[in-house]
């Protein structure tokens, strides 16, 4: 039977509003024959709007419809036989007439131009298909979230106004349910990268209307767009080609009509005899001619929105596995680092490949495995220790494959060439472009999964570290354990001012334990010392197990004086930096460090806040994840620790006052400026004397920053200025 027919009717407007007279019954049954299947969601919200205009769900037939049912069936065995064309066997015989091929019709500049690839026969896409409504980013947001529409148009007003996670989660948070600050950042990220994905996609779409690509639908569908990847599906087919690839060289030779009608059946018959040029060198042989054709058919099918979605849910239905193998390199590195080490020589570090030991034969489902192992494969990949595959079931290549050939070879016409070229360049389609398609977008996931985890744990452990609390009111001895260079020693006051520092040697080829043991003794007996500050850098377990000989001995007295091993991490870049050589212009760089140390203890958080965080190592992988996206995350969490705990205005540091909501390094510089030169701040209005500091800011900062009592000589110009009593609440706070 001809396929016109069915071609012309699919074509038609759907009728999915049931009447009751019996014309529109027997032509909502006509189209009944042509009609999509519809899938349960649709016919779901199909049937939920007939009821909600209060229509029955289901199709009301005539009076007449049984008698009438004969009748139908001549009406379209009569119309089938009107439009059939003189070939109608599936069949076609090759050496039957040859129509000449379709020409292709010239455009007017003006006319939109439509592809193959994008036509309502190759995405799937029907007459009754709901368009999705354009999103609002507060919409979006609420739906990615899963919060209240309430609390995402407020959130989205809070951060278009600039407004920081310490102040809204502390003086705005009825606005936004009370939601946490390690949340509300994960919120910020999903709100950044919609605000992204919205100029994006208005990218796209201006771009598509400068070349005349674009109607109504295709516009609306980029703008509908939810995230990325989706977006980059829409797109696809409209992304110009790379000059230079095979099925642009094909177009050039022009056989894009041949492939064009091989593709959709659109010609009863195709000679590729007819292509065949002697002179042209690509075109001398049908062989050639068929590798051209093939590569522009790879080339449609892969840009196909409807084959990309089906790729993408195949990938959440079927069975991936990731696998790793050591490679030959890892192999050869072992036996040169093992005659390295027994010729007396040093192991490289850079081609250790032990660390990898796990994954030289490891294989895990995708959908199963642990960020940390995803980053230490990528590590390993990227050292060449391992090699790494996605290796898909044949269930999911052959799902795909019958997809395709469903959405192509069950429309046009069929005949032997047809199936022949479709099969080849189907095969080659999977091999060469959706199998490493489908790799890369799973490799991709498992790597911005694997990172996103990775700086969560790294916010975390940052949190934790900065929130430890202060042993205030001691004197500290920090000690930086070594070997070769001795173990600095520096001794701070209640105040965290340095009183006194020194270099001792109790390991090491220069090793003199009983000078070290007076120097230590003196030391803490002279300052009254109880409490001791050990790194846990290099010999440190060794400096350890000596103090504790001095306890056990009775050298020091362990009912009196008591140590604590401390994260060195930073310390050695703090005291290179230029902030330590400002604070301490005329030290030794080795006993900087030590002074760090002692610091730690005495108050993390104003120590730790002037060591990049990144450089503390309370992370995993930090150097395989995205700098900049680390570093804004972990700034983040610094502004909160010190806004939540808060500073005193008058005697807060410059690496401190920096870090307060609403307020950067410039604005600090300007505060303890004005401070140095007018005296103490009297109370919190006059932040808005200080210059580039405007209301905004004022509203941001204020909340976070404290005038103590003393820090005025006892008297408070408003005593609300030591509370967290924002400046804004102080009229209802005072009634």
């Amino acid at each position: 039977m001809s396929t016109r027919p069915r071609r012309q009717a699919a074509r038609k407007n759907i009728v999915i509003e049931i009447s009751d007279s019996e014309d529109n019954a027997s032509e909502a049954n006509d189209n009944d024959e042509y009609k999509p299947r519809e899938t349960h969601r649709r016919f779901i919200d199909r049937a939920a709007a007939a009821v909600a205009s209060g229509a029955s769900t289901k199709r009301k037939r005539g009076n007449d419809s049984k008698s009438n049912a004969p009748e139908s069936k001549e009406k379209r065995a009569k119309q089938d036989k009107e439009n059939a064309l003189p070939n109608q066997i599936n069949d076609v015989n090759e050496t039957s007439v040859e129509p000449p091929l379709p020409t292709v019709l010239p455009q007017d500049e003006g006319e939109h131009r439509t592809l193959p690839v994008a036509s309502s026969s190759t995405t799937g896409r029907s007459s009754f298909w709901e368009r999705r409504k354009v999103w609002n980013i507060h919409e979006l947001l609420a739906e990615t979230e899963h919060i209240q529409p309430t609390a995402a148009r407020n959130i989205v007003q809070l951060f278009e106004n600039e407004n920081t996670i310490p102040f809204i989660c502390r003086y705005r948070r009825d606005l936004v349910d009370h939601i946490t600050p390690d949340r509300l950042r994960d919120i910020r990220n999903t709100y950044s990268e919609i605000v992204d994905l919205r100029k994006k996609a208005e990218n796209i779409v201006n771009q598509l209307e400068r070349e005349n690509m674009i109607n109504t639908e295709i516009r609306e569908e980029l703008l509908c767009a939810k995230t990325n990847e989706e977006l980059e599906f829409l797109y696809a087919p409209y992304k110009p080609a790379s000059k230079g690839t095979l099925a642009e060289r094909a177009k050039a030779l022009g056989l894009e009509q041949y492939a064009d009608a091989l593709l959709y059946g659109t010609a009863p018959i195709v000679q590729l005899s007819s292509a065949v040029d002697s002179s042209n060198k690509d075109l001398a042989t049908e062989e050639q001619i068929m590798v051209g054709i093939c590569n522009i058919i790879i080339h449609n099918i892969s840009k196909n929105t409807s084959v990309l979605e089906e790729l993408r849910r195949l990938q959440n239905v079927q069975r991936i596995v990731l696998k790793c193998s050591k490679t030959k390199s890892t192999t050869a590195s072992k036996e040169e680092k093992k005659s390295k080490v027994a010729s007396g020589g040093i192991a490289d570090k850079k081609l250790d490949s032990s660390k990898f030991e796990n994954y030289f034969n490891f294989q895990c489902d995708v959908k199963t495995i642990k960020p940390h192992q995803t980053l230490a494969i990528n590590r390993g990949e990227k050292h060449k220790f391992l090699t790494v595959k996605v290796e898909t079931n044949n269930y999911l290549k052959s799902d795909l494959t019958r997809f395709i050939s469903e959405q192509y070879m069950s429309q046009g016409l069929q005949y032997p060439l047809r199936r022949e070229v479709f099969t080849r360049a189907l095969e080659e389609c999977y091999t060469k472009k959706l199998q490493p398609l489908l790799c890369r977008q799973i490799r991709a996931k498992l790597k911005e999964k694997a990172i996103r985890a990775a700086i969560e744990v790294f916010a975390k452990n940052l949190k934790q570290l900065l929130l430890m609390s202060p042993l205030k009111g001691e004197r500290i001895l920090g000690i930086d354990p070594g070997y070769t260079n001795g173990c600095k020693l520096a001794l701070i006051s209640e105040t965290a001012d340095v009183l006194e520092s020194g270099v001792i040697y109790p390991h090491g080829r220069h090793a003199n334990r009983k000078e070290a043991e007076q120097k230590l003794v003196q030391l803490l007996t002279k300052h009254n010392c109880r409490v001791i500050a050990l790194g846990n850098g290099t010999a440190c377990r060794d400096t350890e197990m000596w103090l504790t000989s001095l306890f056990q001995a009775g050298i020091l007295d362990n009912r009196s004086i008591r140590y604590s091993i401390v994260n060195e991490n930073g310390a050695s870049i703090y005291s290179c930096s230029t902030v330590a050589t400002k604070e301490f212009p005329n030290m030794d760089m080795n006993l900087i460090s030590a002074v760090s140390i002692a610091r730690r203890l005495n108050d993390p958080l104003s120590e730790y806040v002037k060591i990049e965080p990144r450089h503390l190592g309370v992370g995993m992988y930090q150097h395989d994840v995205n700098e900049k996206m680390l570093t804004e995350t972990l700034n983040d969490v610094v502004s909160e620790c010190v806004s939540f705990v808060g500073v005193d205005l008058n005697t807060a540091s410059l690496s401190v006052l920096k870090h307060i909501a609403g307020l950067s390094e410039k604005k600090a510089e300007k505060i303890i400026e004005h401070r140095t030169q007018k005296g103490p701040f009297k109370s919190r209005k006059d932040l808005l004397t200080v210059r580039s500091i405007g209301e905004k800011t004022y509203v941001q900062c204020a909340g976070f920053v404290r005038i103590e009592p003393l820090s005025v000589g006892g008297a408070l110009t408003n005593p609300l200025d030591c509370t967290w009593v924002h400046p804004e609440s102080y009229q209802l706070a005072e009634t």
